[in-house]
């Protein structure tokens, strides 16, 4: 009985995981991004697009800017934060906490339609929160 029970947990965790795969599939081929992550409840990559190194790196140092700056956020009303984008010589980092430590990070080509991304990555926010 225990080891059914393990496998089905670890089938629907597969199954779970496959979706938010093909979410960020779907994401990435979006004009202009060039690497993008999805990180889980405790920080974890999930799943990525691109060059890991910098989607991680994005993810750590803007999770870091939410937590730090949490109460001056909140004290200019700025709470809760939907997306961060920070803007680079080399290209656009944009950041979209979840629940918990979960999140969204890419990194996107200066010449990008910032909007249209946003926008876009936005309609799939609710189904990977679910899934999360």
């Amino acid at each position: 009985m225990i080891k059914k029970s393990y496998a089905i947990s670890f089938h629907l965790l597969s199954i779970r995981t496959n979706m938010i795969e093909d979410l960020l599939e779907i994401i990435s081929n979006i004009s202009g991004i060039i690497s993008s992550g999805i990180f889980d409840e405790k920080g974890l990559l999930i799943c990525y697009f691109g060059d890991r190194e910098i989607t991680n790196k994005i993810a750590n140092t803007m999770q870091r800017i939410v937590n730090e700056n949490h109460d001056q956020f909140y004290s200019l009303n700025l709470e809760p934060i939907t997306c961060l984008t920070l803007i680079g010589d080399t290209g656009t980092s944009l950041f979209w906490p979840l629940k918990k430590s979960s999140s969204l990070a890419m990194m996107i080509d200066n010449d990008a339609n910032l909007g249209k991304i946003r926008r876009n990555v936005e309609h799939y926010l609710p189904r990977i929160k679910e899934l999360i």
